[in-house]
């Protein structure tokens, strides 16, 4: 995937969500208009990556309608291999919806459903132009790793899971951990990522290990006897107790 489709165009498709899903006014107005942004962003990418290199539009004619967002629209939808979106119906929420918020000095308001269906078109023009589809898990690890990125400062807690070669998982986060914390957390995301818990705890060690935080293993197994004890992991299978998960939830940011 092209770094300035990441970055420029599902970072602010992540961003809108964010603002759609604050209890502000204004952040619904600003979805509004930053989802517009990145689908202005993806068909002038289009003409400029695709269109004008495989001469289908003349460089010169198409820097003359980057001014004019309908221009832009309807050379793309007429032009691009695939379009399915109608091109009156995205121009729509560009010309009905967004343009009165960003030029109109008047005390607007969104409607969150306007701002989700845009959304969903949004998507499938970077699917249909770019190929690019991301799942529902997809979306809500950006969008996570999006909330820690506007959090400043603030030192990040994001956590995320990635299936080994040899079908196992590990854990990836800049968070140090502490032996009982890798443990719980690897249980967890063992779980999220193959979908089943780990067959014994020679196999969560070597999780471990691939994590980059190895604990011998008659140390791990005090350990897992404390979490038993403690009623965070359950009796008999290494899998964590429904309070233990939606504490990991509120204590580090994790897929779901």
């Amino acid at each position: 995937m092209q770094t300035w489709l990441e970055e420029d165009v599902i970072e602010q498709m992540c961003i809108a969500k964010i603002l759609r899903d604050s209890q502000t006014i204004s952040g619904k107005r600003l979805a509004m208009i930053i989802v517009d942004n990145s689908v202005e962003y993806m068909l002038k990418a289009y003409g400029d990556t695709v269109l004008v290199p495989l001469k289908k539009v003349k460089k010169s004619e198409w820097e003359n309608m980057k001014g004019s967002f309908k221009q832009v629209l309807d050379c793309v939808a007429t032009m691009a291999t695939k379009f399915t979106e109608d091109p009156d119906d995205v121009f729509h929420y560009h010309d009905k919806l967004r343009n009165p918020l960003y030029h109109e000095a008047a005390p607007l308001s969104v409607e969150p459903k306007k701002i989700d269906e845009y959304l969903c078109k949004a998507k499938v023009i970077m699917n249909d132009l770019f190929s690019v589809n991301l799942s529902s898990k997809e979306w809500d690890n950006r969008i996570k790793k999006t909330l820690v990125g506007l959090g400043g400062k603030a030192k990040p807690r994001l956590v995320e899971f990635l299936k080994t070669d040899d079908g196992l998982a590990k854990i990836q986060t800049e968070v140090k951990l502490k032996d009982t914390d890798a443990i719980l957390l690897m249980i967890y995301g063992f779980g999220l990522t193959t979908g089943r818990a780990p067959s014994d705890i020679e196999e969560l060690g070597r999780c471990l290990n691939y994590s980059g935080h190895p604990i011998k293993h008659n140390l791990l197994i005090v350990k897992i006897s404390q979490l038993r004890s403690a009623t965070k992991i359950n009796k008999g299978e290494l899998t964590l107790t429904a309070k233990q998960r939606d504490k990991i939830k509120t204590r580090y940011i994790v897929p779901a």
